[in-house]
């Protein structure tokens, strides 16, 4: 079969769209992180190893992207003491990795919003990108994440105990008038933009660049609108349960 990435006919494996090391690591003794769709109608999911595509890489490709994944989990995964915290003038809560690799932590990002375009996994039915899968591609064969204005990426890390190991559905939003896909990692939303309009100065801090230190910002899932989702989901799913249990033989 064609890899979807060198376009060779290759054995294809059993590839990862989010690296597995990021979920390990999230487990909770109440039970598997929940992989929520915004969609209502469709229940919330047990995820334990995350989802996989066995038909879009080869071994070389999917090795391309594994120290890319690496690196994501070093830092992603990484404790976040209290004092590190630090509040910006809007009120947005953020951390800083004062020393970082630009190039793998983006061309991670970058490289898993690829691999869910060209997965036909019903969780990434939302996700396509068109002209720029291609643009995308070429990105991820070349290993070269562009500057701070090339699809542009910053990064929202969830701290409370609902959206830390939560998944939130990949799809495309508009901010500031752009295009933007909010990628769902645990824990974590990767926002790339992917359209042509220049980057407002507004998000210009938490934007990844190259020579300069990370900025993470913080969110909690029940100041969120994505808290009244979750709400609303389990919410829907709670009269079926109930019907289950009362229904007689």
């Amino acid at each position: 079969m064609t890899c979807r990435l060198c376009l060779e006919n290759k054995a294809l494996i059993e590839a990862h769209i989010i690296p597995r090391c990021l979920y390990a690591p999230l487990k909770h003794a109440s039970g598997p992180m929940m992989r929520i769709s915004r969609d209502p109608g469709v229940p919330p999911r047990a995820s334990h190893t995350g989802e996989y595509d066995t038909d879009i890489l080869c071994t070389d490709c999917d090795n391309l992207f594994s120290p890319w994944d690496s690196y994501a989990c070093d830092i992603l995964l990484q404790q976040l003491p209290e004092q590190r915290i630090k509040v910006g003038p809007t009120g947005q809560r953020f951390y800083v990795v004062g020393d970082y690799d630009y190039t793998r932590l983006k061309l991670f990002v970058l490289s898993v919003l690829w691999r869910m375009s060209v997965s036909t996994r019903p969780a990434f039915r939302n996700v396509k990108l068109g002209p720029f899968e291609g643009q995308l591609r070429k990105r991820l064969l070349d290993k070269d994440p562009g500057t701070a204005k090339d699809f542009p990426v910053f990064i929202y890390r969830y701290l409370d105990d609902v959206g830390a190991f939560t998944i939130l559905e990949t799809r495309p939003e508009r901010l500031l008038a752009m295009r933007v896909y909010n990628v769902g990692l645990p824990g974590y939303i990767g926002v790339v933009k992917v359209d042509r309009q220049p980057l407002p100065i507004a998000i210009g801090p938490l934007v990844l660049k190259p020579n300069g230190p990370l900025f993470i910002g913080l969110r909690d899932m029940q100041r969120e609108p994505e808290w009244r989702l979750v709400q609303q989901i389990f919410g829907n799913q709670q009269p079926r349960s109930s019907a289950k249990r009362t229904k007689k033989p």
